[in-house]
């Protein structure tokens, strides 16, 4: 917003104002409007004790130049208890779509946009597109029809049409890698990324429709659900922040995805050493065998306890023979108290990894070669009380809905999910006294009893050596993360259900969210994570400004320490009193631009 000048001139008189230029929060367009009223020639020759036009105007563009200071540091307001506002006039937007909105800035957006626009024939901004997408995503994540109306609450935001919107999606599918390439390349340089472990694992995402089609299958549902769905991989890397996806048919097998990703890791995204870390279900034997022969490759795979052999079972459930990172004692984890002694200090229990470790040969026909194929494997189980203590405490909550199950048997059907309270529900014939009886359901104690022996320990197979097992320990710790990852896609950002039915529609929705999880992650690790997934995307969720006057603007939401600290990373501060269209209007251009924001220079600097 600027002030200057203005005069309108008739017969018999000039007439002075004060003329304000203005951009329109909702459509964008450059306005004009009325400040004040100064009155016309004569009257001001009088009031000024002068007698020339060219002596009032020079005082008049004096007084423009002092009150244009002063409204930098003093706004002033006249505001009518009995004025109505205008009628269907938007009142309040979201600015927390501003630091979303800078970090795909800074990663390049700009210009992959612009490579892929030249390469295609479009009208539309491609860029404007994946922005607004994106960052509704984060803010409100409703359906692409619908997005266009959050688009229009978010300040500043550019508002595509819903047809340049839907035409994008396959535009998206087409290049796809070549945005993820990209984005992970330049995400290098404004954040941390730790590239020599990769983690991977699998999920879905349902329709709300019956019909399924040459992409839309029926399958196993990772929530039970009777719709058609689409398969989908992730790749993650040791921060968190995921590298590339890939979405396939949901009738097909998981397993085959992941050195599917992987050789497209190794062409586009210029990653050729690195450890692939995933579950027994998903890096089967061909899997391993690919990345155990690769150069610089390997591999670290989750085996169930449950399923291992009866001797490698055994093994790992002896509790002698097990030691601790740093040391060379063994200890005897049947024998354990509230501390332990490593190295001569006192540590507690609770803190420490046992583990216990050896060699095995898995010989198998390979479906990649066609021939009977050996792999030499590192076997290591790992023991911990508080892995203990939190399977138990599972275990007894799904214990206690299966006895509330048990009181009403008509809602009880068989199932192998072990999540399930059902699963240590077992079927009877006879009575409780020995005697025939009806059909009836009782808790199966002797699975109960199998599993509870099991609690607390955890192994996984790798191709890595001895000396690396400290690798594989805290490589462990961290594959929660990639469930988190699925758990945000899934609840924050409502990936599915899935409204689009065509297959590109449905890339291009996926890629959306995938990058929608980038930015996110990005801006969890600036703030270095000390707030829950909940708090921060509430965060940007809620930090709106209300128009009280044109103008004028005043923060709708609650100043906190986490306010505090997305102003201090960005630069921009929405917790004044007051903020005007000028200063808001900054923040958009800066937030456009690929400079990085101050978190980012400090820690260059350092």
């Amino acid at each position: 917003m600027s002030i200057r000048l203005h005069h309108t001139q008739s017969k018999n008189s000039i007439c002075y104002y004060i003329k304000e230029d203005f951009t329109d929060p909702i459509t964008h367009k450059r306005s004009t409007r009325t400040h004040s009223s100064l009155g016309n020639l004569s009257s001001l020759m009088q009031k000024y004790s002068v007698s020339s036009r060219e002596e009032v105007e020079a005082i008049l563009k004096q007084e423009i130049e002092a009150l244009k200071v002063q409204s930098e540091d003093l706004i002033s307001l006249q505001l009518s208890p009995d004025s109505l506002i205008p009628k269907d006039s938007h009142q309040d937007f979201n600015a927390g779509w501003l630091y979303p909105f800078k970090v795909l800035s800074m990663l390049g957006l700009k210009e992959i946009s612009n490579t892929i626009s030249e390469r295609s024939r479009f009208q539309f901004s491609l860029e404007d597109i994946i922005r607004s997408l994106v960052c509704a995503r984060i803010i409100d994540p409703v359906s692409k029809r619908s997005s266009i109306d959050v688009m229009k609450h978010m300040y500043g935001c550019p508002v595509p049409q819903i047809h340049d919107v839907y035409h994008s999606l396959g535009i998206l599918a087409k290049y796809r890698y070549e945005i993820e390439s990209a984005i992970y390349q330049q995400s290098r340089k404004i954040c941390q990324r730790l590239n020599s472990v990769l983690y991977y694992d699998c999920t879905n995402f349902y329709f709300e429709t019956e019909d399924e089609d040459d992409f839309r299958k029926y399958g196993k549902s990772k929530e039970n659900r009777p719709n058609p769905i689409v398969q989908y991989g992730l790749f993650m890397d040791s921060s968190g922040i995921p590298i590339a996806d890939i979405c396939f048919p949901g009738n097909k097998n998981e397993s085959f995805s992941m050195s599917a990703l992987e050789q497209i890791l190794e062409k586009d995204f210029q990653c050729s050493r690195f450890i692939v870390c995933a579950d027994a279900a998903l890096n089967g034997f061909d899997n391993k065998l690919y990345n155990d022969r690769k150069d610089n490759g390997a591999y670290i795979v989750t085996q169930p306890v449950k399923k291992l052999k009866k001797a490698e079972q055994e093994w790992v459930t002896d509790p002698s023979g097990w030691k601790t990172l740093g040391s060379h004692a063994l200890y005897d984890i049947g024998n354990l108290g509230p501390t332990v002694m490593i190295n001569g200090s006192e540590v507690r229990t609770d803190s420490v990894v046992f583990y216990k470790d050896k060699w095995t040969e898995t010989k198998k026909k390979s479906r990649q070669t066609g021939k009977q194929e050996v792999l030499r494997e590192h076997l290591i189980a790992s023991f911990s009380t508080k892995y203990q203590k939190y399977q138990y405490k599972i275990r007894e909550a799904k214990i206690k809905r299966a006895e509330k199950l048990l009181k009403a048997p008509g809602k009880i059907s068989r199932t192998n999910n072990q999540r399930d309270p059902r699963y240590y529900i077992k079927q009877t014939a006879c009575g409780n006294d020995g005697r025939p009886a009806g059909t009836g359901y009782v808790l199966d104690e002797e699975k109960i009893c199998e599993d509870r022996k099991l609690d607390g320990f955890y192994a996984v197979v790798t191709d890595l050596e001895d000396e690396e097992i400290s690798t594989v320990i805290e490589v462990n710790r961290q594959r929660w993360e990639i469930e988190e990852c699925f758990r945000i896609m899934k609840s924050e950002l409502k990936t599915r259900p899935v409204y689009v039915r065509r297959e590109d529609a449905i890339q291009g929705h996926l890629l959306i969210c995938f990058l929608a999880l980038v930015v996110y992650r990005i801006i969890e690790q600036y703030l270095d994570h000390e707030y829950t997934v909940e708090e921060v995307m509430k965060t940007l969720q809620n930090q709106r400004i209300a128009l009280i006057k044109e103008p004028v603007y005043h923060p709708a939401f609650s100043r906190t320490e986490l306010t505090d600290r997305l102003a201090d990373i960005f630069g921009y501060q929405l917790a004044y009193e007051a903020l005007t269209e000028k200063k808001l209007n900054k923040y958009v251009r800066n937030a456009k631009s690929k400079n990085m924001a101050q978190f980012v220079k400090e820690q260059k600097r350092r």
